[in-house]
Parts: C-alpha cells; sequence; structure tokens
C-alpha cells in the first residue's frame, strides 16, 4: 500500500492473521 508500491496484495495466514505484502 506504500506510494512506490504497484501490487498491493491482502493475505489470510493459517492463524486468520492479515499479512500485506507490497511489492
Amino acid at each position: 500500500g506504500g506510494v512506490h508500491s504497484k501490487i498491493t496484495l491482502t493475505i489470510l495466514d493459517d492463524n486468520g492473521a492479515e499479512i500485506i505484502r507490497d511489492y
């Protein structure tokens, strides 16, 4: 979700916690 990000992935891990990855 950063200014320089072109892709933002939001995933749920095995515990149901959100993991956000910016590329």
